[in-house]
């Protein structure tokens, strides 16, 4: 296993992790150190550079934890047969990215999430893509009858609220505005179907 994949089972690099999100999340990737991390997570700067190489490998393995939980957290969503289709996708979206809306520690991580091509490379467009994938996976599979029609599939669905829900986690002032506005978004499309 390298350093960039996780390992649930060693809670010496779950605590090197959480700390580590605590630091770039405060600091940015820039001005983070190892040193910091290391003072954060409890541990010396070489026992850091043991589990992790250097900051990029640390970023990238912080940063994919992240989304890796988001992505766990939406399909959880999706898979809570006690709720009905809209409070589905409304749930699903809050957990993918209305995290990032009520405060400022969890503003600065999701710019820092979007704002860390050079350090990440792919993997975070990789995350968007396999989170819009899983939505319109889930939505043709979920939605009511008559919501989805040749002029509208699960694709254009996906795409109209993913869209929405990256405006409303910057511009919404709380997490419950980011839901209220999303749950509103959800039943106009399937007013519009019926």
């Amino acid at each position: 296993m390298n350093s960039t994949e996780t390992d649930p089972d060693d809670p010496k690099r779950a605590a090197v992790l959480a700390a580590a999100l605590g630091v770039f999340g405060r600091y940015g990737f820039q001005k983070t150190s190892m040193a910091e991390v290391a003072q954060a997570a409890g541990i010396s700067r070489p026992g850091l550079y043991l589990l992790f190489p250097n900051k990029e490998e640390l970023y990238r393995a912080t940063m994919g934890g992240v989304m890796e939980r988001a992505q766990r957290a939406m399909e959880a969503c999706f898979d809570d047969e006690t709720l009905g289709f809209e409070e589905r996708v409304v749930s699903a979206l809050d957990a993918l990215m209305g995290q990032y809306v009520d405060t400022q520690v969890a503003r600065d991580l999701g710019e820092l999430l979007e704002n860390s091509g050079p350090q990440l490379g792919t993997l975070f467009h990789d995350y968007q893509e396999r989170a819009r994938t899983t939505i319109g996976t889930r939505i043709a599979a979920l939605a009511p009858p008559g919501v989805l029609t040749p002029e509208l599939s699960a694709d254009d669905v996906m795409d109209l609220l993913f869209s929405a829900a990256l405006t409303w986690k910057q511009t919404a002032t709380t997490r419950a505005e980011f839901r209220d506005r999303t749950a509103r978004a959800v039943r106009m499309i399937c007013r519009a179907a019926n």
